[in-house]
């Protein structure tokens, strides 16, 4: 008698911007999932900023969401860097125009709360049918052939394999990492150590376009421990100060209005674009501003049994560069890209499989997030010194330089052509066609996969990466370390 095989079920825990963008993406499979996300409403009354990279739109294209988010979408057309203490600009160049010729699109920035709205009122009716909020999950069980998620109402979820991408303080983590150490998970009451490190915390906010300032222009501006940013949209603006602690921190630190107003207060006289001062800008904007820490750091584990993490869950990146939602992206399409493939030989894989699957989407991964990571943590120091070699190179080097296009050509743009793609959805866009930086990877083409294109652009992008990587890793305090595992990546996609 033939056996029954177990339809093969993912339970994602979290339904933020990943975890919906996960669902567009299972939503085009014959996968069944189910999303439990803590909060009542998915889509938050108050928001920050999001970047979205060339590479998301490839996914976006696949994934036929083009019309559905354009909408909310602004584009960047220009970045300035000004000194914060005298307003005097330091570099002035068209960054939107260079990267859509590099990679077929530009950077868009676009409002977190309109996006995750965006987001969930494009997807099917039968994806927002495996969404359930108010689900607060409290403990994880695994099996040799299951998990049962347990939540704080009573309902449990019970499902093949379960992803966390439920952010930094993510409880599939703890759950995870309590069971592998053999030991009981923290209550949910508790207050647990964050295992990345806080250097800067930023206070935030958005505000119309005042009639001095352009739009679509990127204004960031530098000083000692602290820099100032306005970024403006197309009819709105998104402003931040980044002041670094007296010392890094892993603690969770809750921040009261008091706090706020002190670090407005401390840093007014700043300013944050030509003309306008710190000051200028939160007296426009009646007092709706919050203020975070921006953890940074990366988790050494990413799964274990039949758990998997992705997005904030296993990495935070400083958001100065805009690649933490780029980054989460890339892990959900490598990691059901894998799935896709192993579920074509079997319904029910069991733990044994699953776990060399989830090794592979980990060593896949981490072979391309070396310079991701040291972009992330440069672009934070170079604009908020820490240390002299910071401001020399921000006073110094960058005015003096062609440093926006070179920084762009040598080290985002060999970042930019690794990210992956969906290998089994068609790309309907002509914008990759005859771009400056040729992508590697690339799906299939009228129903026939297509080789990825690393033979045909290994020598091109074996020289930008490896001029990247020194530039990145001489801009770094610790840059012989970087540099080290930099260049191991590197010689590791040689082979």
């Amino acid at each position: 008698m033939a056996t029954v095989e177990n339809p093969f079920r993912i339970v994602i825990v979290g339904g933020g911007l990943v975890g919906l963008t996960a669902a567009h993406i299972l939503s085009k499979t014959d996968i069944d999932f189910v999303i439990l996300e803590r909060h009542e409403n998915l889509a938050p009354e108050f928001g920050s900023l999001l970047s979205l990279w060339p590479p998301t739109f490839r996914i976006f294209d696949q994934l036929d969401l083009q019309d559905a988010l354009e909408p909310v979408l602004n584009p960047i057309d220009r970045g300035v860097t000004l000194s914060a203490d005298d307003g005097s600009i330091l570099l002035s160049w068209d960054a939107g125009d260079l990267i859509k010729r590099n990679h077929g699109y530009g950077i868009k920035v676009t409002h977190r709360p309109l996006f995750l709205e965006a987001l969930y009122q494009s997807l099917p009716d039968s994806a927002k049918a495996r969404i359930k909020v108010k689900k607060h999950v409290v403990k994880v069980n695994v099996s040799d052939d299951g998990v049962v998620v347990e939540c704080a109402d009573g309902t449990v979820e019970r499902g093949s394999i379960v992803i966390g991408i439920d952010g930094v303080h993510s409880r599939v983590r703890q759950c995870m990492q309590a069971m592998e150490e053999g030991r009981a998970a923290p209550s949910i009451s508790e207050t647990t150590k964050s295992p990345y490190v806080t250097t800067f915390r930023m206070v935030f906010g958005s505000i119309p376009i005042p009639p001095t300032l352009p739009k679509n222009v990127n204004h960031e501006c530098a000083s000692g421990r602290v820099s100032t940013q306005i970024l403006t949209g197309n009819s709105q603006v998104w402003f931040g100060v980044y002041e670094a602690l007296d010392k890094p921190t892993s603690e969770r630190i809750k921040y009261t209005e008091k706090d706020k107003e002190d670090a407005i207060q401390r840093w007014g006289h700043l300013y944050a674009a030509p003309g306008v001062r710190v000051r200028d800008i939160f007296g426009l904007q009646n007092g709706n501003f919050g203020m975070i820490n921006l953890e940074e750091g990366r988790v050494d584990k990413w799964y274990w049994n039949r758990i998997v993490l992705v997005s904030d869950a296993i990495r935070k990146l400083e958001p100065h560069a805009g690649l933490g939602y780029n980054s989460g992206l890339a892990d959900v399409v490598v990691l059901v890209n894998k799935l896709r493939r192993l579920l074509e030989t079997t319904r029910s894989p069991d733990t044994k499989a699953l776990e060399a699957l989830f090794a592979d989407y980990q060593e896949e991964r981490k072979r391309d997030e070396p310079v991701v990571h040291v972009i992330s943590m440069r672009r934070a120091r170079i604009l908020a010194w820490l240390s002299p070699m910071d401001k020399i190179i921000t006073k110094y080097l960058i005015p003096y330089t062609n440093f926006g296009e070179f920084s762009t050509n040598r080290i985002y743009g060999p970042v930019v052509s690794r990210a992956p793609v969906l290998d089994w959805l068609e790309e309907k866009s002509n914008a990759k066609k005859n771009v400056r930086i040729p992508y590697v990877h690339h799906p299939m083409v009228k129903g026939e996969k297509s080789k990825n294109a690393l033979s045909r652009n290994h020598s091109y992008y074996s020289l930008s990466i490896y001029i990247g990587a020194i530039i990145a890793a001489a801009l770094t305090a610790v840059g012989l370390q970087y540099y080290h595992r930099i260049l191991t990546m590197i010689g590791s996609k040689a082979t």
